[in-house]
């Protein structure tokens, strides 16, 4: 009988650490299942542990990989993870950049799991080119504070003119929010989602909804996360995790589904429980 309560003892530690890692990894591996069955473009997991390269996951694959650039500050990757599990980013001024989209986008979703720190005022997803040219800036206190403080949101560089037309929500620092935003020239109105909520929508825009790609207007496309620009321009500074971009508009059914996947927590407290009982019978 002490032979046994000393392997008891001697397992549980360990089989916890192993019920942690497996249960992480499940929840990881169902909320990316989630995603790509929505067939994503862009689809950056920023789960490397090592390396300066951020994978896209994505139908446009290794083309948008985005390479990991600390020349104008820091991108500290496999930190804190999010809600869901997995690792994240950690952004204080470098910038992580990719190609532009293949094509300009009439009907498309922009979704990420943001936790920023207070004060940061910036694009953590961008494709701003210079001039007006249809970009989409995403991010807190954005583009000059054309979204609020302390706000998250988006800005739409319309072209021609100088309208930047915008949709945005208070968002509290210090914690994991998912956003989401649409844009769709066919329904003239772009929309934006906290935690699965629709909290906003702009159907009243002056030059339209579209996502500038390589093929639209402007030089030099790219995509960038941690700032408005590859330059560093108004840089993000909190924590950034699976960014997705997509060619289609998701409704707040998807994007709450994101946000409803058991934490890793759950399924590890019931099989911590179920051998803390194996222990005390034994």
């Amino acid at each position: 009988m002490l032979k046994m309560k000393n392997v008891a003892k001697t397992l549980l530690p360990l089989a916890a650490l192993a019920l942690a890692a497996t249960s992480a990894t499940a929840a990881t591996t169902a909320y990316s299942n989630l995603v790509l069955g929505d067939n994503p473009l862009v689809y950056y997991q920023l789960d490397e542990t090592s390396g300066t390269t951020a994978v896209n996951s994505g139908s446009l694959g290794a083309a948008l990989d985005s390479a990991i650039n600390t020349a104008s500050g820091s991108v500290t990757i496999n930190q804190t993870s999010f809600p869901q599990g997995g690792a994240s980013y950690s952004f204080g001024g470098g910038v992580v950049t990719a190609a532009a989209l293949t094509d300009s986008l009439a009907e498309w979703s922009i979704e990420a799991w943001v936790n920023y720190s207070s004060g940061s005022a910036s694009n953590f997803l961008s494709n701003d080119q210079g001039g007006w040219n249809d970009d989409v800036l995403f991010g807190l206190g954005a583009e000059n504070n054309n979204i609020p403080a302390n706000s998250v949101g988006l800005v739409h560089q319309g072209n021609p003119g100088s309208v930047r037309e915008t949709v945005s929500s208070p968002l509290a620092a210090g914690e994991w929010h998912h956003i989401g935003m649409t844009g769709s020239e066919s329904a003239g109105e772009i929309k934006l989602y906290v935690d699965g909520i629709l909290v906003d929508t702009n159907n009243d825009l002056a030059n339209g909804a579209t996502f500038n790609g390589a093929d639209g207007f402007g030089g030099a496309p790219h995509l960038t996360m941690g700032a408005s620009r590859t330059d560093g321009l108004r840089p993000y500074g909190g924590l950034l995790d699976e960014v997705a971009v997509y060619d289609s508009v998701l409704s707040g059914s998807d994007f709450l589904a994101r946000t409803t996947i058991p934490e890793p927590g759950s399924a590890l407290l019931l099989s911590l429980g179920g051998l803390m009982l194996l222990r005390r019978r034994r």
